[in-house]
């Protein structure tokens, strides 16, 4: 008898930790969603490889939902209104940053997700501030042979769009030319070496702050922040998270990072 009220325990206690289990679901956007790789190496670009690395910590994970860039492909190849609107509203935030409330609200709706996660990566050129995908830069200053900087620049930007506001926002920069301002492949294994760092970027760095950062928004308590003395970053003074690779600079000898990782909260 007491080993079967011990089952009906259990039982009810799994039970009861199910049902008040919150979860959150959020739609994750790469601004180039809808652009087939049309870059001259078939690269996947760099926003789809970031957020695809932000999904699958969201899935493993315990508390937030989200469609994989499959499916979602698969809903707006049969809606052709939708469709639309999320290529529009896409194509407004890659080139401007500018944030179609109203759009992003219809995309929501249709996918029963009130969070809403836009991930663009672009470089911008210091000379004219034009922004190009990374492999069509590399294709170009290859050609060219250009030497001079250039950096990633990723932008990623976590909306309520029951509120029509932005919970987090931040801002990622990234050199990928060399240390002689190098940017370019001679061929195929050279610029298959840079998508591998840029997958390498990917998982271990950007996708882990990104999905901690939007996880900290749901569940404040579910990661220990670190000390903004421990930290070299100008993020402002707020709150940096840990990472898996630690600091070489020390105290003494400050420096600037030439990578930016900083968080703003409720940035804009």
């Amino acid at each position: 008898m007491k080993l079967f009220i011990k089952i009906l325990l259990v039982i009810f206690l799994m039970f009861q930790s199910s049902v008040f289990a919150k979860t959150f679901d959020v739609l994750v956007l790469p601004a180039d969603l809808l652009v087939d790789n049309q870059n001259y190496y078939g690269f996947d670009e760099v926003s789809k490889i970031i957020a695809d690395d932000v999904i699958s910590l969201f899935m493993s994970g315990a508390g937030i939902n989200s469609y994989d860039l499959y499916e979602v492909r698969q809903k707006l190849a049969s809606n052709s209104d939708l469709k639309n609107t999320v290529s529009s509203a896409l194509l407004k935030f890659k080139n401007s940053g500018h944030i179609d409330y109203a759009a992003f609200k219809k995309i929501s709706e249709n996918f029963k997700c009130y969070s809403i996660l836009i991930i663009s990566s672009d470089v911008i050129s210091n000379h004219t501030g034009s922004r190009r995908g990374l492999w069509e830069v590399l294709d170009i200053s290859s050609a060219g042979s250009i030497n001079y900087p250039f950096k990633l620049s990723t932008n990623a930007v976590l909306l309520d769009d029951v509120n029509d506001l932005v919970m987090w926002s931040n801002i990622y920069t990234k050199n990928v030319s060399n240390n002689e301002d190098v940017f370019s492949a001679k061929n195929y294994v050279e610029a298959n070496s840079y998508l591998e760092n840029i997958r390498m970027y990917s998982r271990d760095i950007i996708s882990k702050d990104i999905a901690q950062n939007v996880t900290l928004r749901f569940f404040p308590k579910s990661i220990r922040p670190i000390d903004k003395k421990y930290s070299n970053s100008d993020d402002g003074g707020i709150l940096r998270y840990e990472k898996n690779i630690p600091s070489t600079q020390t105290e003494k000898t400050p420096q600037k990072p030439d990578d930016y990782y900083g968080e703003m909260i409720f940035g804009i």
